[in-house]
């Protein structure tokens, strides 16, 4: 077990790009990957499940399919975030404690987590839009 984790911790990771990565793919799960982190597969697994549902559907962006597809959608801002605000020493002390070479990041790590921020904030607010809508009108229809 310690050799496998050894042999897992064996590339230098840089915060940024991980926070990126996040950004950009949480749904798949490929910074998990990056990260050596165990069950990265989870989020794939989910978003591969529920995408065949959504597609070729009308009024996809009500299906319950989709809902559930936001979900690692949404974690992957989230863990984004904390990735890109996490210190430099708490992210080489998680993810590059092997390693002698530091993280040193700047303004990319600020950067990302701004745009994050305010991409995920709008996606996590439509979602809440589209969910309530959703709701109301299937309360609507069962009641008439």
């Amino acid at each position: 077990m310690i050799e496998a984790r050894s042999h897992r911790m064996s590339h230098f990771r840089h915060k940024a790009f991980s926070a990126l990565l996040a950004s950009l793919t949480g749904a798949l799960g490929l910074h998990r990957l990056y990260l050596g982190q165990r069950l990265w597969w989870v989020p794939l697994a989910v978003t591969l499940i529920t995408l065949p549902l959504v597609i070729g559907i009308d009024h996809w962006y009500q299906t319950p399919a989709f809902f559930v597809l936001m979900v690692p959608v949404i974690a992957g801002f989230i863990h984004a975030l904390v990735l890109a605000l996490m210190p430099d020493q708490r992210f080489d002390a998680r993810f590059n404690a092997a390693q002698s070479r530091r993280n040193r990041s700047g303004w990319d790590a600020v950067l990302i987590a701004v745009t994050t921020l305010l991409v995920g904030a709008v996606v996590l607010m439509t979602t809440i839009a589209l969910l309530t809508q959703t709701y109301f009108e299937y309360a609507l229809k069962v009641r008439s």
